[in-house]
């Protein structure tokens, strides 16, 4: 009979032991741009701040400056030419002129600011790269993230581009997309299509509103990327406007009790 109660006695202790043990924490974070200083209503790295490096692009040699834009746990990778006053990868922006068609208005979203309310965004143009570096918890699983189209690729798509661009009005058949691409130590961890415009199977959507992506199927991440493809593509490649608006990423961490 005393061995039988030594071990309800010890029994109990173990089910008080694990009930006392602190659980492990799920964190989220939002990465919404708001942190990011803008002049004039952007940031494009036309200040010269990173690194300057000498190149050679269609014959011609050029110095371009690469610099990580830091917002929140990600650093968005952005690329300017000095000589052709131009950019790649990712700029910041709170600009929202819906009217204006052509290149001149490349930093506009196709809505009335930031998503949620918010004022300020992201736009990807080209291949855009995303670096997430892990801390001290490990590394970061992706969740979700908003998207719009710009203005630039909405008005392409909705009217054809006027004023010097080649990018037609979209017609049956049509489609225009964004691939995003995750991986974890330099290892795909996933990728997912989404469709900007689409114009199959009698279909007229072009994205006019912030939309929330679910990317969980990407998991953990260290870098993630943005390429683009259209059905309107020439001999020089994509005709249509090779941007999209990107706002809220959601990741989260598990941090493990101590």
């Amino acid at each position: 009979m005393k061995k039988l109660n030594l071990f309800y006695v010890i029994a109990a202790l173990a089910v008080l032991f694990a009930s006392c043990k602190p659980e492990s924490e799920v964190k989220t974070y939002i990465v919404d741009f708001e942190d990011v200083t803008l002049t004039d209503g952007i940031y494009n790295g036309s200040d010269l701040s990173g690194t300057p490096k000498k190149e050679t692009a269609w014959g011609e040699e050029i110095t371009n400056y690469y610099k990580d834009i830091v917002s929140g746990v990600a650093k968005f990778q952005n690329v300017y030419s000095k000589e052709w006053y131009s950019w790649k990868g990712f700029s910041i922006s709170c600009k929202t002129d819906k009217e204006t068609v052509g290149y001149l208005n490349q930093y506009s979203v196709y809505g009335s600011g930031g998503a949620l309310g918010s004022k300020q965004f992201a736009v990807a143009f080209t291949n855009a790269t995303v670096i997430i570096d892990k801390n001290e918890h490990g590394n970061f699983k992706i969740n979700s993230l908003m998207l719009n189209n710009s203005t630039y690729a909405y008005l392409g798509i909705k009217n054809g581009e006027y004023g010097g661009g080649d990018a037609r009005k979209f017609k049956a058949g049509d489609w225009f997309k964004v691939t995003i691409t995750g991986s974890l130590n330099n290892a795909e961890t996933g990728k997912l299509d989404y469709y900007l415009a689409d114009f199959r199977d009698e279909k007229t959507f072009i994205l006019d509103k912030w939309t929330k992506v679910d990317v969980s199927a990407l998991g953990e991440v260290d870098k993630l990327t943005f390429e683009f493809a259209s059905s309107d593509t020439g001999e020089w490649g994509m005709n249509t406007p090779a941007y999209v608006c990107v706002d809220n990423i959601e990741f989260e961490q598990t941090i493990e009790a101590k």
